[in-house]
Formats: structure tokens, C-alpha cells, sequence
């Protein structure tokens, strides 16, 4: 089932989205003040409970994960709140804050939610899904992609107030027919739209809604998911593109675009689940690291062993470098990311042995691990700790390493650390990864 939008819808849609955009009363929005508690994972074919999320028959990837909690949650009060995020599509985004997918399009069959209540009963809690969609746009009369009536999920004892994270499976078995739904992966300058409301009246909602997620200032839009360059499904994710705005509508609330003033972001907890992404192995071998094998760090500045990182700089941790992409000569997309660095300069370069065959030498605060012939790819500035190689408008990896032929290169990143550490040098450097280049 698809949206029936045309040209015309979507121009209003755009229209609506446009609207200008107000502070939803403080009123609204209420401290987490316990536990947030795992329900477990709703087989909602079968209206059963597994209590143990991990045991749930859904996706094994996480596609979209906008779980960064802000430590409070917005009354719903009768309304509907319609927020966003995207599905990354083959192409984009791509950049130190987001990665490219790995699909046009995307089976989900799971969600996770999180919400917090005082009522003994959520009533039936209806979550829709819109695979097209303008930030803050209305979704009256637009035919949802997908949508579930959740009855039965946990609420309160008297007297209580408590939040809950529950899991969704749309694919388990016994069931004949799957629920699993198809979401686009989100075309350039688009989103998907999720909606969240209660049967519960306005009066019984004051103390009733979904819990915010999404600050940026924590997580990185690709943590937890399929996209990050070291796939953790236990870390927190702040939602590719969504946006610090929510729309309100469906109640006694004025329609309209809101955010809350008093949170870092007002967005919603979702995560989503699919199959559909062979995660593969990361490009590259990790050598030369500064845990203490090898050549040991300058003042036994040693990271923890087996962290894949480089000797400990002045803020406690070593600076780590990945690569994602393809190492092809003829399809070249290969990016080299650096990590967990100070905000200073730093210069990634290339060479084509293992220095010290692979044991490293000291070199500054840290060891060189990058030898034979280098060339320099470029000097940039790290950002939160991190950078990339190319960047929008670079020469690819191999044609800046002037690579011609199927061969083997060393990388390492070489930073800037001034602050008074370790020996008196003024630098440090990220572990060695050896990369296979194909034609």
C-alpha cells in the first residue's frame, strides 16, 4: 500500500510544512524520573509477549534508530504527533554524521517504541507509517504506508507513573501471513513520517505520551544501526535527519508545527528492524595498534587491548582510524574516517609497507605505522573528534595515492595533540590499517 499523494497533495503538504513553527507549552513536556523498563517484544499476530526483547523473531538489522534518550516525554493531551527520520538509500547521505544504506527500499518487520503513562490502560495506541513525507506536514486523509492498532501494552499500577520500551514483531511465527510492510528508502530531500496517538481521551493523556529521543549532542545519526563503520546494536542513535520539530494535530491542540524549548530535542524514541543488509566485513586490516603489542608507547600511554586503537593522547583515549567502501581502482569508493581525536589538525597519508613489519616505531606521543614511499592525501580538521578522507569535492583515495594497479597501501592519520601529555612533541597518531586495492 502506497500513500495516495499526488503533485497537488504534496504541495500542500510543503505548504503545511512551511508553517511556522512555535514552543509547545512547558506543561506538556515531564522528567523521567524511574527506570525506563523493557516490556519485552509484542507478537502482534498472536497478541503473546516474549519478556525478553533478545529472544524476538524480528530483523536482524537495525535500519533506523532514534533511541538517544533526553530524560523526558511529551503528553499527547488528545493530539496526534507526527515526527520523521530517513532510510538512507545506496547513494546518500554521506558524510561524518550519516552513511549511505544499503538498499532502495526496506522490509520492515519490527518497531521499537517507548512512552510513559499513568493510566492503568493505554487503550488501543495507534502507530502509522508514511514512506513519504515533509517535515511537519499533515497526514489527515493521506492513506498510511503502513498502520497498527497496539492494544494491550503495559501500563500503570495506581498511584504510578512508569515508561516502557516495547518491541513490535510483525514476523514471528505461528502466524500464516507476515505484517511486515515495505518503506522507500528516503529519495534526496525527503523523509519517512511515523504518527503516534491514543483512544485515550485528552483528560486521561496529560500524563501520557511518547518519550523524546534524538539529541545530537550524545549520538551520531548512524550509531546503532546497519550504517555505522562498527556495527553496535547496543549503542544509542540520535535518527538520521530527524528534526528538532514535531507535528501536532488531530486534538484539541491548535494544528501546527511545535518543539519543546526546554529539551535538546524534539523528536521521538523509534527503532526500526529489517533483513535485508549482508553487513560484510569492513575494508581494511587493523595493524600497528597502541595497546601495548608491538613497539610500546612513548610513556606506556597504552590503550585497552583489543580496541583497535592507536597510544592514549591527552584526553584519555586513542585515536582510531576505519575505512568504509569499495578499494577499486575502477569504482573507487573507499573513505578513510578518523576517530576519537582531539579538535585539532590532522593529515591522513598513505604508504605501501607495515613500518617495523607491522610492530611500529615511536613517533611522537604515539607510533608511525604507515612506512615506505607516502604521499599525503590532505590536512583537515577534526570535528567532535573525527574527519574524513575524501571529503565533497576530493580526489578519490586512489587517485590521490596515485594507486594504478592492484596493490597493497598502509593508512594512518597523524594528529595534532599540544596539550601537555607525554613527551614534549605535540602529535600523536591513530593505529595503521593495511588496505587490498582491486582493479
Amino acid at each position: 500500500m502506497r500513500p495516495s499523494l499526488t503533485l497537488a497533495g504534496l504541495l500542500v503538504l510543503g505548504g503545511i510544512a512551511s508553517a511556522r513553527q512555535q514552543p509547545l507549552p512547558t506543561s506538556r513536556v515531564h522528567p523521567i524520573t524511574g527506570v525506563v523498563r523493557d516490556a519485552g517484544t509484542y507478537h502482534l499476530a498472536t497478541g503473546t509477549w516474549t519478556r525478553k526483547a533478545s529472544q524476538a523473531h524480528v530483523g536482524a538489522d537495525i535500519i533506523y534508530n532514534n533511541t538517544c534518550t533526553s530524560g523526558y516525554f511529551a503528553a499527547l493531551s488528545g493530539s496526534s504527533f507526527v515526527d520523521e527520520g530517513l532510510l538512507p538509500n545506496p547513494s546518500t547521505p554521506s558524510n561524518l554524521n550519516m552513511r549511505p544504506g544499503c538498499a532502495t527500499q526496506y522490509t520492515v518487520d519490527g518497531f521499537q517504541i517507548a512512552y510513559c503513562t499513568d493510566q492503568l490502560s493505554m487503550g488501543t495506541y495507534t502507530v502509522n507509517f508514511y514512506d513519504i513525507y515533509i517535515s511537519c506536514a499533515s497526514v489527515i486523509g493521506v492513506t498510511p504506508t503502513a498502520g497498527f492498532a497496539l492494544t494491550g501494552l503495559p501500563g500503570a499500577a495506581p498511584l504510578t507513573a512508569p515508561c516502557w520500551i516495547a518491541t513490535i514483531d510483525l514476523d514471528s511465527p505461528p502466524q500464516s501471513t507476515s505484517l511486515a510492510f515495505v518503506m522507500q528508502a528516503s529519495p534526496n530531500g525527503s523523509h519517512f513520517g511515523w504518527e503516534m496517538k491514543s483512544s485515550l481521551s485528552a483528560a486521561t493523556t496529560v500524563n501520557t505520551g511518547p518519550i523524546l529521543a534524538g539529541d545530537f549532542n550524545s549520538c551520531l545519526g548512524y550509531d546503532g544501526t546497519r550504517w555505522d563503520l562498527v556495527v553496535n546494536y547496543a549503542e544509542a542513535g540520535t535518527g538520521m535527519f530527524t528534526q528538532n520539530l514535531f507535528r501536532i494535530e488531530g486534538g484539541p491542540t491548535l494544528p501546527g508545527c511545535y518543539f519543546f524549548s526546554v529539551v535538546p530535542m524534539s523528536s521521538f524514541h523509534l527503532e526500526l528492524y529489517a533483513d535485508v543488509c549482508n553487513p560484510g566485513t569492513p575494508p581494511g586490516v587493523v595493524f600497528c595498534p597502541g595497546d601495548g603489542t608491538g613497539t610500546p608507547c612513548p610513556c606506556g600511554n597504552h590503550s585497552t587491548l583489543g580496541n583497535g586503537e592507536g597510544c592514549l593522547h591527552s584526553l584519555g583515549i586513542g585515536g582510531k582510524l576505519f575505512a568504509s567502501g569499495t578499494p577499486s581502482i575502477s569504482n573507487d569508493t573507499l573513505i578513510l574516517l578518523g576517530t576519537q581525536m582531539p579538535d585539532a589538525s590532522a593529515l591522513y597519508f598513505q604508504g605501501t609497507t607495515q613500518q617495523n613489519s607491522g610492530a611500529g616505531v615511536v613517533f611522537g606521543d604515539g607510533k608511525r605505522c604507515a612506512g615506505g614511499t607516502t604521499v599525503r592525501l590532505k590536512t583537515v580538521w577534526n570535528v567532535g573528534g573525527a574527519s574524513q578522507y575524501p571529503q565533497a569535492g576530493d580526489p578519490s583515495v586512489s587517485v590521490r595515492g596515485q594507486i594504478t594497479v592492484p596493490s597493497i597501501r598502509t593508512y594512518q592519520v597523524w594528529y595534532r595533540n599540544a596539550a601537555a601529555f607525554c613527551t614534549p612533541s605535540t602529535f600523536n597518531s591513530t593505529q595503521g590499517i593495511e588496505i587490498t586495492w582491486g582493479a
